[in-house]
């Protein structure tokens, strides 16, 4: 259970294969909580990202979760998972998951 927790996503693992955006019509796994937090313009620029991508934070437990996966949250916006980091073995707190994720940005006027 994540505390704070402001959405549900599903994740869609990746199918590796002759493409690399290739996903199963269905997801893997659903209904997971998250707390989703969008990164500002500031931590956009150190961390690199392309103009027309937005970063996101993502926190959830322990999944099967990979770069490359596709996350779509309640609101039903996609992702791209760009990174996981694992918390593990805290005694203070419970194991979980730091997923970077990257969003299209819709640039479109």
């Amino acid at each position: 259970m994540i505390p704070g927790a402001n959405t549900t996503v599903s994740i869609f693992r990746m199918i590796y294969g002759a493409s690399t955006n290739t996903y199963p019509s269905t997801a893997d796994l659903t209904g997971v909580e998250a707390y989703l937090e969008s990164q500002k313009a500031e931590v956009q620029a150190a961390l690199d990202a392309g103009y027309n991508v937005d970063v996101y934070y993502m926190h959830i437990d322990p999944v099967e979760i990979d770069v490359g996966d596709k996350v779509v949250d309640s609101y039903s916006k996609e992702y791209r998972v760009a990174g996981v980091e694992r918390h593990e073995n805290n005694p203070d707190v419970e194991d979980l998951l730091t997923v970077t994720l990257h969003k299209e940005r819709n640039t479109s006027h």
